[in-house]
């Protein structure tokens, strides 16, 4: 069971987080509320949450300086945001849990089923560090994500990613440096992330960084040589598209 607090600058959230709580989540037991960072901080560190429900945007400052204020080990967090697409992005990036505004009450309960899967306190320091990053559009750093694989969570740059390849609900991530990452997300997920960073997907099990392709073979089908040697694929319904890039290039 989950200890949760619930940490809004909102009295209309805070309750209606509360009686969806109280209402579908036998798993959690809602310690109580907090409206600001004081409060927040103050409950933190006299009730030790296993797990804190975070608004980013409160009265006294955002979530994010509540959590640099807070001692390790760290509650593991889920955000309520009204961000708009772009933060969402860099959210998903960062692999950290987030619901929407307005509440939707099956979101919700699906977010703590995650967190209750997950009980080990994973690292979140590092996954806020990659979240500010990439929120900060005036960052030069490239482009980092978090990719959890069932023993570490690597904090890779997509700059590095030469390949992912699909195995049904998992997606093999093949690094510049040789390594190989197994994470339990599809590549359909990853392909929305990464198609505004020179990534393609020429075959349904396949996406690539273009940046590291040798060459396009056209015979027998098409195949791109990848620099680490591989070959992947190219559906027939994809090759037209594959050309327009080169074209671009």
């Amino acid at each position: 069971m989950l200890r949760t607090l619930i940490i809004d600058d909102e009295k209309h959230i805070r309750e209606m987080l509360s009686g969806i709580v109280n209402e579908y989540c036998s798993n959690i037991r809602l310690l109580g509320t907090a409206k600001n960072i004081a409060e927040a901080e103050k409950r933190i560190k006299e009730w030790k949450p296993d797990l804190i429900l975070l608004d980013i945007n409160l009265s006294d400052g955002s979530g994010f300086d509540l959590l640099a204020r807070i001692e390790e080990p760290a509650p593991m967090v889920i955000f309520i945001t009204a961000y708009n697409e772009y933060a969402i992005k860099a959210f998903k990036f960062s692999a950290v849990d987030y619901i929407m505004k307005p509440i939707n009450v099956e979101e919700l309960i699906e977010a703590f089923k995650r967190c209750e899967m997950q009980k080990e306190q994973d690292n979140l320091s590092s996954k806020l560090k990659v979240l500010l990053k990439n929120m900060d559009g005036n960052s030069s750093e490239a482009k980092k994500i978090v990719l959890k694989t069932q023993e570490s969570i690597h904090v890779v740059k997509v700059t590095e990613i030469v390949r992912c390849l699909a195995d049904h609900n998992y997606t093999e991530f093949f690094l510049e440096n040789g390594k190989k990452l197994i994470v339990s997300h599809t590549l359909k997920e990853y392909e929305l992330l990464l198609n505004d960073y020179d990534f393609f997907r020429p075959h349904q099990s396949h996406l690539i960084n273009m940046n590291f392709v040798s060459r396009f073979d056209k015979v027998d089908g098409g195949a791109l040589v990848m620099s680490d040697g591989s070959r992947v694929p190219v559906s027939k319904r994809k090759r037209d598209e594959l050309l327009q890039l080169f074209d671009q290039l």
